[in-house]
């Protein structure tokens, strides 16, 4: 699962370089309206492909029904379940980062250095390196474990994060050593987030489906959250970014700490599983 994860997270990092070209091109053909409209295209499209090409691969034995009674059940196991819990807050927090980079990079770049010429090859300068990460990761993760590489990445996404932020503190930041640094942060971040998320799912094999989807929500708007309290912070500096930045990864690693303590930065080996059942077995 974790290798799928980094694979399917390269594409998700490789798209934003590709995004402002093919908006470009449609500028170049229409008006502004015309995005808008090539979105709702594209999204029939894939609507019409997966009702067609993607058939449920679940065995009509292993379905829930869609009883509200059911679907509260299983996200109440979701957000009982220890490693469930804790790992989706860990990612949570260390999404804000991501957020905050997407909402902040442009204001950053013409405004903080003055070179807003340079923001779409600033932005494939990290997106690069973070799909790369991603890459790498699903040929790692095999051979070392989910908690050795996803627990090691987290404790570096924070150590490079503070490095950084300590870097513009003293007043030695420019736009090459802020792409430098902000791109290990995120190749850290990659790295980190397609294995807390695999770890999340841990003993959710049952009930995967729900699970996937609650952890998604919470990390998905709880990151949104911080990115955006990050991203209104911005003082024209590079400062308050690289501080929520480097907050981000300390609490997601702390998080990680907190979560399995026992098995930090633990090798590949057998693990526990629990079976699906009463919500109070998951505590």
């Amino acid at each position: 699962m974790a290798r799928v994860m980094s694979l399917v997270s390269m594409v998700f990092m490789v798209m934003p370089v590709l995004a402002p070209n093919l908006g470009q091109l449609i500028l170049l053909v229409g008006s502004w309206q015309a995005i808008f409209l090539v979105l709702a295209g594209y999204g029939i499209l894939m609507l019409g492909w997966s009702w067609t090409r993607l058939p449920e691969t679940l065995h009509p034995e292993y379905r829930r029904s869609l009883q509200p009674s059911d679907i509260g059940q299983a996200v109440r196991a979701t957000l009982l379940d220890p490693l469930s819990r804790g790992y989706t807050v860990a990612l949570t927090v260390s999404s804000g980062c991501l957020i905050a980079y997407i909402s902040s990079i442009q204001q950053i770049v013409a405004e903080a250095f003055h070179e807003g010429r340079y923001i779409g090859l600033v932005f494939a300068a990290v997106a690069a390196p973070m799909a790369l990460a991603s890459w790498t990761n699903s040929q790692v993760v095999g051979r070392f474990g989910l908690r050795r590489v996803g627990h090691l990445a987290a404790a570096a996404f924070a150590l490079i994060a503070i490095a950084h932020a300590g870097l513009a503190l003293i007043g030695g930041e420019t736009l090459t050593s802020f792409i430098v640094l902000q791109a290990l942060t995120m190749c850290c971040f990659a790295f980190t987030s397609a294995n807390l998320s695999t770890l999340a799912m841990t003993n959710m094999a049952a009930i995967a489906g729900t699970a996937s989807s609650v952890q998604g929500i919470v990390w998905t708007i709880g990151g949104a959250a911080i990115g955006f309290l990050i991203g209104a912070e911005f003082d024209g500096t590079v400062i308050p970014f690289l501080f929520g930045t480097a907050a981000c990864a300390i609490i997601g690693f702390v998080g990680v700490v907190l979560t399995e303590p026992k098995r930090l930065f633990a090798s590949i080996g057998p693990q526990p599983q629990i079976a699906f059942g009463d919500p109070d077995d998951l505590c």
